[in-house]
């Protein structure tokens, strides 16, 4: 009997310490989420110009401009008690701009891969024959922010798990086709 007293004070004593972690950790985490995806970013950093590409139930990617000279991404992701983001990435706009050739790119964790381009009205970015999506930034800024040499600009992304094999990003004329450059990147 003496065996069964023991046991059941040890499960209780267990249980009491198991709930208590749990309690604190729910605190933490309702703490460091957030209602809206949005908001969870501007918690990192409150500067960030926000560019949303998407939003569903549980996952968000942004794009965002920090400190008006850098271009970086972040996925947001929801859970019990709201929205939390996960690490930013970002570049200055000089490395992964897009002119005559494919001139730069960033990769963000290891499905994100993005970058700018000039005149995203007449030429597009492909990844392994796939056409990019593109944001033309002066449509996205907001009105007080300085864009003008962001004016012409186009933000292209794909969000794919291809990087993990070796794939080449080609710009292409919109209206002939024409390759205009191609770059190839090495496995991530």
């Amino acid at each position: 009997m003496k065996n069964n007293s023991k046991r059941l004070i040890s499960l209780l004593a267990l249980s009491l310490i198991a709930l208590s972690v749990f309690i604190v950790w729910s605190i933490s985490e309702s703490e460091a989420s957030y209602e809206k995806p949005q908001e969870a970013l501007l918690a990192e950093n409150e500067d960030l110009v926000l560019i949303p590409a998407y939003i569903t139930q549980d996952e968000a990617l942004f794009f965002f401009i920090r400190n008006e000279t850098n271009l970086g991404a972040a996925m947001v992701y929801k859970n019990l008690w709201g929205w939390k983001s996960d690490f930013l990435t970002w570049s200055s706009f000089n490395s992964i701009t897009t002119g005559e050739k494919i001139g730069g790119y960033q990769i963000h964790g290891d499905e994100v891969i993005f970058g700018l381009m000039e005149e995203g009205d007449k030429r597009v970015v492909m990844l392994n024959n796939t056409p990019a999506p593109a944001i033309p930034l002066e449509l996205s800024l907001p009105d007080d922010m300085d864009n003008d040499h962001l004016s012409d600009l186009s933000l292209w992304y794909f969000e794919t798990d291809e990087l993990v094999n070796e794939s080449s990003l080609t710009l292409v004329e919109r209206s002939t086709n024409e390759e205009i450059d191609t770059l190839h990147i090495p496995p991530y």
